[in-house]
């Protein structure tokens, strides 16, 4: 009784310590592309001002900007999945021909082990 409470406790650690990573993972998503937005407005006000106005340099600059917040939220994502669907226990991103594989697997060696 008293290890199974203690993997309860340790599992519900587990899923408190990855909530916690998310939430400052998003938090951050949050302030950079937060400052980037208002970075490329000013900026790009500044060096069109100045007479940056390359097209192949604004073309450039927009993309990065635009590419940071898309790349990095696609990794939020996948942490988000993570944290909310894998690790809370809910769902496998294994397929179920791999969950009915690996059963098989383990029961076939526990056989061979009983002999």
């Amino acid at each position: 009784m008293k290890n199974q409470q203690s993997n309860s406790f340790l599992n519900a650690k587990k899923r408190v310590e990855g909530l916690r990573a998310f939430y400052k993972h998003l938090t951050a998503y949050l302030v950079v592309n937060g400052l980037l937005l208002i970075l490329k407005w000013r900026l790009l006000e500044i060096l069109l001002e100045n007479g940056n106005d390359a097209p192949g340099f604004v073309n450039w600059f927009e993309w990065n900007v635009i590419a940071t917040p898309v790349l990095w939220g696609i990794g939020l994502g996948v942490h988000a999945l993570y944290v909310f669907v894998y690790q809370s226990g809910t769902k496998s991103f294994k397929p179920e021909f791999l969950n009915e594989w690996e059963n098989r697997q383990i029961k076939k060696y526990m056989e061979e082990e009983g002999q």
